[in-house]
This record gives C-alpha cells, sequence and structure tokens, in this order.
C-alpha cells in the first residue's frame, strides 16, 4: 500500500530512462522465474527419486531460509529492496509449504475443502495490509506471494473442476488472468525502479503462467511437460 502511494505521487519525476531500466528487469526477473521453475522442478524429481526422506529435508531447508530471508529483510530500511527480498522468502516458503507436499500428495491445498482455510488467510493479510501501514513491506511480501499464488491455483482447479476448460467461466478466467499479468508489469514499468520491474516481473510471470495451465488444460497448446510426445 505504502509503495503503491509513493508510485501515485512521484509519477511526474520518473523519466523514460527509469521506465526503460524497469521494464529490462521486469523481462529480466520474468525470465529468471521461469528458468527457476523449470530447473526447480527437474531438481526436486532428482531429489524425489533420493528416497522418501529426500523430499522431507529439501521442503524443510527451504521452509526453513525462507523464513530466515523474511526475518531478515524485515530489518532492511529500503522498502523496495525488503519487499523484494520477502517476496523471495514467500517464493520459498511456498515452495516447502504447499508445492512440495501437493506434489508428494502429503496435503491438497486445491481441494474445496482447503478453501475454508484459504479465505480466512487472505482476509486477514488483506485486513494487515490495509489498516496496519507499519507492517513491514518484507513481512507483506513474504506472506503476500503464497496467498497470491495458492489463490490462482485455486480459482483455476477449482473453475476447470467444475465447468471444464473449454467453458465460458474457463474462458473469463484467462481473460482476467491475463489482464492482471499485464497490470502487474505495468505497475512495475512506470514506477521506474529496480525493484519495481523484478516485483512486476514476478507477479507477471506468476499470473501469465496461471493463464497457460488454463490454455494447455484447453488443448489449445501442448504444456511444456508434454515436449516428449511431439
Amino acid at each position: 500500500m505504502n509503495l503503491l502511494f509513493i508510485m501515485l505521487n512521484t509519477a511526474d519525476s520518473i523519466t523514460k530512462s527509469d521506465m526503460a531500466m524497469s521494464a529490462f528487469f521486469c523481462a529480466a526477473s520474468f525470465m529468471f522465474f521461469i528458468l527457476l521453475h523449470i530447473l526447480g522442478a527437474k531438481l526436486f524429481i532428482v531429489i524425489r527419486n533420493s528416497g522418501r526422506m529426500g523430499p522431507r529435508r529439501f521442503a524443510v531447508i527451504l521452509f526453513l531460509i525462507g523464513i530466515a530471508g523474511a526475518v531478515l529483510s524485515s530489518t532492511l530500511l529500503f522498502n523496495e529492496s525488503a519487499l523484494v527480498l520477502g517476496v523471495t522468502s514467500g517464493i520459498l516458503i511456498w515452495t516447502a509449504a504447499g508445492d512440495i507436499p501437493e506434489q508428494m500428495k502429503w496435503i491438497s491445498p486445491l481441494t474445496r475443502k482447503s478453501i475454508i482455510i484459504y479465505l480466512p488467510l487472505l482476509l486477514i493479510w488483506g485486513v494487515g495490509c490495509y489498516y496496519y501501514s507499519n507492517l513491514p513491506n518484507a513481512l507483506i511480501g513474504a506472506i503476500g506471494y503464497p496467498i497470491a499464488i495458492w489463490g490462482l491455483n485455486l480459482a483455476r482447479v477449482r473453475v476447470l473442476d467444475k465447468w471444464g476448460p473449454s467453458s465460458l467461466p474457463s474462458t473469463v478466467l484467462v481473460i482476467l488472468t491475463a489482464m492482471l499479468a499485464g497490470a502487474a508489469a505495468a505497475i512495475g514499468i512506470v514506477h521506474g525502479t529496480i525493484y519495481s520491474g523484478i516485483i512486476g516481473g514476478v507477479l507477471f510471470s506468476i499470473a501469465i503462467w496461471s493463464a497457460f495451465e488454463v490454455i494447455w488444460e484447453r488443448g489449445m497448446a501442448r504444456g511444456p511437460w508434454q515436449m516428449k510426445n511431439r
């Protein structure tokens, strides 16, 4: 909230070179995030094949690093860098607490019952961001990333499960997530800083990946995991 307020009040002082720099880091962070996602998936396959305890140790290590990163980044004085490090910590936390347990079938964060847990967490996070302006940006990012990615995945899975990939709600979902991706990138670029570009690129990656998940389910294009079958 604070960063959005600052952006609105400093828009006149941002030059074209600032926006170009921000656009570069937005594009770079997008490509890096997708590459990291693919490499992380391959690494997890190797760890999963190493034995029963491998995924558990990997999840615990990532979770502890994420928590430590969120705590340490909360001590930074510069809000934007703290937010970037907080989001990075949030990526590790979600991977450890959401992605890996889902892949190993320890928990099911995308089932209908999980909505009962997700909605209160979303409400608490939203109320905290709105009413407590003194919350560290690192904490907002560390919690906000798991909330955002969980919400996007939950919405996609529930829509596809109820209406199917070729339905009108699925089409609307693709359009909305694509609009969200564009808005995230645009805001990051218009703010005109390295950090806003990075955040915009990461948010763009999350939203555009979610949109393509629906497209792949619709059979309009092959997912990257189906490359072998071509």
